[in-house]
């Protein structure tokens, strides 16, 4: 289950970018969507029902291309609005991909770019162009789908989905459930167009500085590091990519995959030993 309050102005755009983000939890764990509830709170004495009916409109549209039903749902009157779905799936016990089991020596493979938490804070401020918006539209709309069912051809380790807490944030994740550390390649992800230059404007999201209170002091930056990298590397996704952590002599073939399937797909890092049980430090950033 997932909501949150709308993060483009287009009523139909948002409802189809909270419903992609809400099956991509499906998606990182190997299941195939098959039904969803929608979660509506709605400002019913200020806002046309007509903008309801179409965040349900691009809702409905993302589950039929997830091949699930929207079964039904619920709604409440609420001064800012918000929506989501509850999605449910299937998979089979034995072929889940898990958060932890990286080993030391896999490969990072990212399926999508970021950038998304500046685009989306540049977007509300009225600084993104027409196309960047539409670039960071498109990757929040794209489903993980094509992505989740290449993966279960090659042997993944474990697999998470980047969303909330960034890409070090959900690395993070995926090294204290596997028990070991990793590297990233600080230059190695693809960005959403438009992110460096409204990076550099000032575009920096709040989840970006919640995400670094929380676990910059778990990272290990490389000399001379600036705000720009910290912030791009703890940027907040909507949607983003699925994070698979797959043997090296598989890597790149899983990243051709993904990109002939249509993600800005990257090999972004690997799994390494921890040096220690108690090392505060869990990832390393190579410049």
């Amino acid at each position: 289950m997932d909501f949150f309050t709308p993060i483009v102005d287009d009523a139909a755009e948002f409802g189809a970018i909270a419903a992609a983000n809400s099956f991509s939890d499906l998606y990182a764990m190997g299941a195939s969507p098959a039904f969803a509830l929608s979660l509506l709170a709605f400002p019913a004495d200020t806002l046309p029902a007509e903008i309801a009916g179409a965040m349900l409109s691009g809702a409905a549209e993302v589950c039929r291309e997830a091949g699930a039903s929207l079964a039904g749902g619920h709604s409440i009157d609420d001064p800012e609005p918000k929506f989501g779905l509850a999605a449910i799936g299937f998979a089979h016990p034995d072929r889940l991909f898990r958060k932890g089991g990286a080993v030391p020596g896999d490969a990072l493979v990212l399926g999508k770019a970021l950038g998304i938490g500046v685009l989306a804070t540049a977007i509300k401020r009225g600084e993104a162009s027409g196309e960047e918006h539409l670039a960071a539209v498109g990757s929040m709309r794209q489903l993980n789908r094509a992505a989740a069912e290449v993966l279960a051809g090659f042997e993944a380790h474990a697999v998470t989905d980047i969303t909330g807490f960034g890409l070090l944030g959900h690395l993070h994740e995926m090294c204290a459930a596997s028990g070991h550390g990793a590297a990233v390649f600080s230059s190695a992800p693809r960005l959403v167009p438009g992110t460096d230059r409204l990076l550099s404007a000032g575009c920096v999201p709040g989840g970006t500085v919640r995400n670094r209170s929380a676990l910059e002091d778990a990272v290990q930056w490389p000399d001379g590091s600036d705000d720009r990298l910290r912030n791009l590397l703890f940027d907040p996704q909507t949607s983003g990519g699925l994070l698979a952590a797959v043997r090296q002599d598989e890597a790149e073939r899983l990243c051709e995959a993904w990109k002939d399937a249509g993600y800005a797909a990257a090999v972004v890092g690997r799994i390494e030993e921890r040096q220690s049980a108690g090392e505060t430090k869990v990832i390393r950033v190579e410049a």
